[in-house]
């Protein structure tokens, strides 16, 4: 009764954990309570018929039956969830390993459990607490059914933890996997599978027609098969975290060769916008120069003529204030990117408003400033862009200290996914979010200066506003 008991609470803690663990990984294609309670109550009953009912007229291999239990897993994915043939794969391996490898954890357990419970028996009889024989099997049930409920709460215990532990280190569940990648995943798994079946044949033996368990002819086993389990559970998990590594390593990567490039074309541009600004403001003390000269020789020419030569002076003093940018910072080339921005901003007849000074006394470098400038107000634009009807972007910087502040909020229309890890919001313009890998390279330029950044979004009614808050500490200059 008790080996019943233990078998089928196996198979419902499979069934019920199988089926949380799907879910983890996989897109669901029914409700979340109808996919948890149709696949448990499908993978319980498969199970007993496939490996209890028909397995006890038609035996099957150990490798046989491993190869049956991917494929059930692998057939049930297919019914109730979406096609991701590559996670798939590694879901189904992965969880047949888990619970391969956690039985042979239990086995040595339950053994251990059971000379445990002789020797309490015995002990019991020898004091004379036990002297019947009817006791004596009351006794003996209760101890069994004591160890059997003991390995069932230590196999959900086992299993569950490796599982979460997949769950968890497995950050990037959206991320596409490759087959090289998935194969380097799923090794692994299919190495503890070959390993518990090897495990398998050398704990049970017949030697002269008797069974020998290798834990009574060899008792180190039973400290050395769990200690190799738990190895094995372990390097599956760590294949996992090595993975992730590499995904975020190569993320990063290519995040920071974006940001690189951005820094040396800006490099360039600003070498350029430079000597533009300043030939700029030359031209502009030239004109007012010559316009100072002309309206002396207009105020001696005739009426006629004067006239005419005040109309044409008035456009002349025209084009000369749009050679001057609306917003003076204290640096050309934090003038130029919020002229710039500010003039695309009323193209796309967005309201800008700006009002940021550039921190002279700080040790901020400009090429730093002027990254967070162009990604923010160029995000801020784009989501500005999709909004209908009233839209604005606002911009401004303050001082505290040694640290320095920079605002930059806007209306935005679609909804935001913030990933849960990084806090940001996912850098996926093709899905139609907003604010994409620019935010990265603003935090990257932040974190430089000992700083970070704070996004708060806001949803008063109708309007759904967008803040990011940049953070740096610049220690102040020493100004001789």
């Amino acid at each position: 009764m008790s080996d019943l008991l233990l078998i089928v609470s196996i198979y419902l803690v499979d069934s019920i954990l199988s089926s949380i663990y799907t879910q983890s990984f996989l897109k669901i294609k029914y409700g979340q309570k109808t996919v948890l309670a149709a696949w448990s109550a499908a993978y319980f009953l498969v199970g007993i018929v496939v490996f209890e009912i028909l397995d006890a007229r038609f035996p099957v291999g150990e490798v046989t039956g491993i190869f049956l239990n991917v494929c059930i897993l692998l057939f049930m994915q297919f019914l109730f969830f979406e096609k991701d043939l590559q996670k798939q794969f590694f879901v189904a391996f992965s969880f047949v390993a888990g619970k391969e490898i956690v039985k042979y954890i239990l086995s040595v357990f339950s053994i251990v459990s059971n000379g445990l419970s002789s020797k309490i028996l015995d002990c019991f009889i020898a004091k004379e607490i036990i002297y019947t024989l009817e006791k004596t099997y009351m006794w003996i049930n209760i101890f069994t059914y004591i160890v059997t409920i003991l390995c069932v709460l230590l196999y959900t215990l086992l299993l569950s933890v490796f599982l979460r532990l997949i769950s968890q280190k497995f950050v990037k569940k959206d991320y596409l996997l490759q087959t090289h990648e998935n194969i380097f995943l799923i090794l692994p798994c299919i190495t503890a599978l070959c390993i518990s079946v090897t495990i398998k044949m050398m704990i049970i033996s017949v030697e002269n027609g008797m069974t020998v368990i290798i834990y009574d002819t060899v008792p180190v086993t039973k400290f050395w098969i769990p200690v190799i389990c738990v190895l094995l559970l372990s390097a599956i998990v760590a294949s996992v975290i090595l993975f992730q590594k590499l995904v975020q390593y190569n993320e990063e990567t290519g995040k920071r060769a974006i940001l690189e490039n951005q820094v040396r074309q800006m490099q360039k541009e600003i070498v350029e916008i430079q000597d533009i600004y300043t030939d700029m403001r030359g031209l502009r003390h030239d004109m007012r120069s010559h316009m100072a000269n002309i309206s002396l020789l207009v105020k001696s020419a005739p009426a006629s003529v004067n006239e005419e030569l005040e109309n044409y002076m008035g456009k002349m003093e025209e084009t000369v204030r749009k050679l001057d940018f609306a917003y003076q910072t204290g640096n050309p080339i934090t003038d130029i990117i919020i002229h710039q921005k500010g003039q695309e901003a009323e193209k796309k007849q967005i309201r800008f408003q700006a009002d940021f000074v550039f921190p002279q006394k700080l040790s901020i470098d400009v090429y730093d400033i002027a990254v967070i400038l162009n990604n923010a107000l160029e995000n801020a634009i784009e989501a500005c862009s999709k909004v209908e009807g009233k839209k604005e972007i606002k911009l401004y910087s303050y001082t505290k200290g040694s640290l320095l502040f920079i605002d930059i909020e806007n209306d935005f229309g679609e909804g935001i996914a913030i990933e849960e890890k990084s806090g940001l919001p996912v850098s996926s313009k093709e899905k139609g979010k907003l604010h994409g890998i620019g935010i990265s390279n603003i935090q990257r330029c932040a974190k430089k200066y000992m700083g970070d950044i704070d996004i708060v979004i806001s949803d008063a009614g109708s309007r759904k506003r967008f803040c990011l808050t940049v953070m740096m500490n610049g220690k102040p200059t020493v100004v001789t």
